[in-house]
């Protein structure tokens, strides 16, 4: 067999191979040899059919199953003689192939990356220090306090204030087209609304009243085509509302599931620490992977970039259609995430290879007692029999994943511990 190199691209080669023709007709012999044993053909016993009838009856079957047998019996032949490390599937094109003839095609495959490894260890971290506070602490009961408050029915007759909460029919247009149409909605009544001036135009309507206003839309509104334009509304108020929070004390945290106000907070403050401390192994990893990239610019194969690419892409798509986004918004948002997402898409394919290769040189690998850790705590936080998720991540093809994510995990623990770390204060 014959086989030619040339280099196509950064990180790609293109082998022109070549297959003697002997090798080829041999492997017609025994395909046939195999036909025969199960071919069922009209007039011949199992086993019994000759030869040209054979061809007669399965010659198309046969070429494809050569073809297939051959070219990659080749390929990986190939790809070992010339000592290639492929990382993706190859792209076959050129095939000239016969039957008493060669076989001949060309094989196009990415490739690792050359590196050369440097500055790994004593990588500069900055840390920020963990203090959570009484005001830290403060605010998260305030957004209990929130949880649990009351809405009171308002018996005076009064009208609606700034800071009400009202349960209202409403329904607005444009020029005489319909834009939005709510029963019993509720709405707080902030000076951030969500159209401006909204509240002043509510602020005094009784429960029971309804008013007919024009209001001018936003600069900026979701429906580009009617930004500045000025829409007729009309409300209905049914019912006001006042906010009443709960008074802050043993009996509140009970009803939050502690024994005690003092229990709460202990709560909370861990929590509050928990929380930081994730952030700040976030940061550091963030870091860690900055330099690495920044120190070790290395090519890296442009079909996984583009692939990854897509996927960053389907990934911000799915979050802003969660969050409400319509298809031409969406469109317009990945537009301008573009560049960024192209580059997060390269720095995240450049650290792979490059924390694959910093886990060669250190031989840091994960052992079968860690996956099973992980998994035992992945059981655990979602209150799961640890076989039953086995069969749920076996079932969707995601031990893989898993395995990955625990190997990076290791490797940037590895590099954060050999790092040089500086104590800040946070903001």
């Amino acid at each position: 067999m014959k086989v030619k190199v040339k280099e196509s691209a950064k990180c790609q080669k293109t082998l022109e191979i070549e297959v003697p023709k002997q090798v080829v007709q041999e492997e017609f012999i025994q395909c046939y040899k195999e036909l025969k044993k199960t071919a069922q053909i009209p007039g011949f016993r199992k086993g019994k059919a000759p030869q040209e009838v054979l061809e007669k009856h399965f010659s198309d079957k046969a070429n494809d199953k050569v073809l297939t047998n051959v070219l990659n019996d080749a390929y990986h032949e190939a790809i070992k003689k010339e000592n290639i490390q492929p990382v993706s599937m190859p792209d076959i094109s050129d095939v000239n192939f016969t039957k008493d003839e060669k076989l001949t095609f060309k094989a196009k495959v990415d490739i690792r990356p050359k590196i050369t490894l440097k500055d790994y260890k004593g990588i500069k971290v900055k840390k920020e220090k963990v203090n959570i506070t009484e005001v830290d602490i403060n605010k998260v009961v305030g957004y209990l306090q929130d949880r649990y408050a009351q809405f009171l029915l308002v018996e005076e007759k009064r009208g609606v204030k700034i800071g009400d909460y009202i349960i209202c029919d409403y329904s607005y247009e444009v020029e005489g087209k319909q834009i939005d149409k709510k029963e019993h909605a509720w709405l707080w009544v902030d000076e951030e609304m969500f159209l401006p001036c909204l509240s002043k135009k509510i602020e005094g309507i009784k429960a029971g009243e309804n008013r007919k206003f024009d209001i001018k839309l936003p600069e900026k509104f979701h429906f580009a085509e009617l930004a500045g334009k000025n829409a007729q509304f009309d409300i209905t108020v049914k019912e006001i509302k006042a906010k009443k929070l709960p008074e802050v004390n043993d009996e509140f945290a009970k009803k939050i599931g502690k024994n005690s106000l003092q229990e709460l907070k202990l709560q909370i403050k861990d929590d509050l620490t928990h929380e930081k401390e994730t952030q700040n192994k976030q940061a550091a990893k963030a870091q860690v992977i900055g330099h690495l990239v920044e120190v070790m610019p290395i090519d890296v194969p442009q079909a996984l970039v583009d692939k990854r690419e897509q996927a960053l892409k389907e990934t911000s798509a799915q979050r802003l259609k969660q969050q409400g986004v319509n298809d031409a918004q969406i469109e317009a948002e990945l537009e301008k995430m573009k560049d960024l997402l192209k580059n997060e898409a390269l720095k995240q394919v450049r650290s792979f290879f490059l924390l694959e290769d910093i886990a060669g040189k250190e031989n840091i690998e994960v052992s079968e007692g860690e996956m099973n850790e992980h998994i035992e705590v992945m059981a655990r936080v979602y209150n799961q029999k640890k076989e039953d998720l086995i069969k749920y991540l076996q079932k969707n093809k995601m031990l893989e994943s898993m395995h990955w994510e625990v190997w990076e995990e290791k490797i940037i623990g590895f590099l954060i511990d050999n790092a040089v770390i500086e104590d800040v204060t946070g903001k």
